[in-house]
């Protein structure tokens, strides 16, 4: 296996994130290993990072240096963030825990976290023009782009746990202060982070989605704007009891959903896809994939290779062309992919088992609709509908269904058979 290793030494938590690299530089994540270090608590602009903070890092990191040694992990990178770039001695305590790893720790600039941050974003959803932005512990990073290129980049020290000891009338002032300048922008507006993250799961859940896919997921501004009241009027016990949110993310998660809900009104924005890919995925690709259609296919082409299946993106472009649909030709490769991999059933297979994988190059409706067709190509059901109708009328996708069938039977490992 082509192991790649991430260590994301954040101003909240350590995690380090183990990937396997196909042929073609897609990846999947393989294992993750996580704790709240919380290393930028207490942590102002100038003021050293406490010794005790200091310490639990040395903890966790020695907990990392074994896992990869026992996994004879030979590439990886460690990336410190805002807590390294604010604190005093910021220096001194990044060589102090690069011995403790025994790899050095490459400090980010607030630019160049925001746009490894950016260009996962990017390289991972097919959208074109907009803003991404970038919650964390301790900084908001902001990425303006367009015709899929990242433009200008901009950084504020407007992270979770930085706030959450503030009142949220005193965070809703400093985020408005410190965003007032920030530029009109045309188009989407993504976020990445784990507390954005968090609230898409709950979000997921309390309106009943019948999808485990947050990656592309849309939340609106009437429900960040709901979370944002809720949130701070809550104690640390109650938020945990939440879907999606465990304890420790209940500490930092009302003050993230805040400077959120504050980004959008300042930006104009109604709505907010939430990415699964940010820092750690970014520092793996080296720049912009040009098209959305070249994003798709070298997602596809990943997909093949989870599977040990050789890439059939030939055949993925020929029935696009055919069809000029990108849901039919996308529902016609994920089922040449399940019948590869000898699946008993692969409408089945393509309905359950991609509904639980993050899939890269697709927004989470896309996806809930081409695994909904996979199932009801083989049979109509009512409950498959049911989850798709506001996306699509019956009649529709029932003529969708049916020339996914008619291909797929057409076709076996990416060969037209007549």
């Amino acid at each position: 296996m082509n192991y790649k290793a991430v260590i994301d030494a954040g101003y909240n938590s350590f995690r380090l994130s183990l990937y396997t690299v196909f042929p073609n530089n897609s990846f999947r994540l393989t294992a993750s290993l996580k704790d709240y270090v919380r290393l930028g608590l207490g942590v102002s602009e100038g003021k050293p990072i406490p010794e005790e903070n200091v310490k639990r890092a040395e903890i966790t990191l020695r907990k990392f240096r074994e896992f990869l040694d026992k996994k004879g992990i030979k590439e990886v990178k460690v990336l410190g963030t805002s807590a390294f770039r604010y604190a005093q001695n910021g220096p001194e305590v990044s060589e102090r825990l690069s011995k403790t790893i025994d790899i050095p720790i490459t400090v980010l600039s607030g630019e160049e976290e925001g746009r490894y941050s950016a260009l996962a974003v990017i390289n991972t959803l097919p959208i074109d023009e907009g803003v991404v932005f970038d919650i964390g512990g301790g900084s908001l990073e902001i990425a303006y782009f367009s015709q899929r290129k990242i433009r200008e980049i901009y950084q504020f020290p407007l992270g979770g746990l930085r706030l959450m000891d503030k009142s949220p009338e005193e965070i809703r002032k400093e985020v408005r202060i410190a965003l007032a300048s920030l530029p009109s922008s045309k188009g989407v507006l993504v976020g990445s982070g784990g507390n954005l993250r968090a609230i898409a799961k709950m979000d997921l859940k309390l309106e009943g989605v019948k999808l485990n896919q947050i990656h592309g997921y849309t939340v609106s501004y009437e429900r960040i704007s709901k979370y944002s009241k809720i949130l701070p009027s809550m104690s640390i016990s109650e938020r945990s009891q939440l879907p999606g949110i465990d304890t420790e993310r209940a500490l930092t998660i009302h003050s993230a959903a805040i400077v959120i809900k504050e980004l959008m009104e300042i930006l104009g924005k109604d709505s907010i896809i939430t990415s699964a890919f940010g820092l750690r995925e970014g520092v793996l690709m080296e720049s912009e994939i040009d098209t959305v259609e070249k994003l798709r296919e070298f997602w596809l082409e990943g997909l093949s290779y989870q599977f040990n299946v050789e890439p059939l993106t030939s055949s993925f472009e020929n029935v696009l062309a055919e069809t000029n649909d990108i849901i039919v030709a996308t529902a016609f490769y994920f089922l040449q992919i399940m019948k590869a991999s000898n699946f008993i059933d692969p409408y089945m297979a393509c309905y359950k088992v991609l509904r639980e994988l993050t899939l890269p190059g697709y927004r989470a409706d896309e996806i809930n609709l081409v695994t909904t067709i996979c199932a009801i190509a083989k049979k109509f059901k009512k409950k498959y509908y049911n989850k798709v109708k506001k996306l699509i009328d019956k009649d529709t996708l029932l003529i969708k269904a049916k020339k996914v069938k008619e291909i797929t039977d057409s076709y076996e490992l990416g060969v037209r058979k007549w």
